[in-house]
């Protein structure tokens, strides 16, 4: 069909872990369904397994680094639990063009995805993650200097307690958390 075609199935080869593995399992398969010419579904069916895994490695640790660079304590090392959350974000959510929006998309996974590997607590610390990123760059509306969100955690001090390996185990406890905008910079201050 041609060759925005033929990019579209590269990119999706490289950001989408389903069709990528689909792809894996059986090239001709998953390229059957894609509105390709024969002679580019073959040529596209050729390409080494090994290559399309790196390729796929490469972007996931890419978006992960991108959704780290905003969110520290989504470490899969110090937090293994992590690693199968991660897994599924990145299958299940498209990426983003920027750093802060990818971390953005993965606290709003979080907040209505709740695997049982994780503390109760995580929606609300996404939350809460989300509302600080997203209001430091304008991404959500903020009527005055400063927004006040209500949380059912101590979301502060479990920030704070990420710093270190493990995941903290707080009782709940209502919490109101103001979102102070910093003038002039892409920055919020969570008090």
């Amino acid at each position: 069909m041609g060759y925005p075609q033929v990019l579209e199935v590269l990119a999706r080869l490289h950001v989408d872990p389903r069709f990528r593995a689909a792809y894996l399992r059986d090239a001709p398969a998953a390229l059957g369904a894609l509105a390709l010419a024969p002679e580019e579904r073959e040529r596209l069916a050729c390409i080494r397994s090994v290559d399309v895994e790196r390729a796929g490695r490469l972007m996931d640790h890419h978006r992960v680094a991108r959704v780290r660079e905003h969110l520290p304590w989504v470490d899969p090392v110090l937090r293994p639990e992590l690693a199968s959350v991660l897994g599924g974000f990145l299958a299940d959510v498209l990426p983003e063009l920027l750093n802060r929006e990818e971390a953005v998309s993965f606290c709003r996974y979080l907040e209505r995805t709740v695997p049982a590997c994780l503390p109760a607590y995580v929606p609300e610390l996404a939350r809460c993650e989300r509302l600080r990123i997203a209001l430091a760059w304008g991404l959500e509306p903020l009527e005055g200097a400063s927004r006040v969100e209500s949380f059912a955690w101590p979301v502060k001090e479990l920030l704070e307690a990420l710093a270190r390996p493990g995941w903290p185990e707080p009782a709940p406890r209502p919490t109101r958390v103001t979102f102070l905008k910093v003038p002039g910079l892409p920055a919020v201050l969570v008090q």
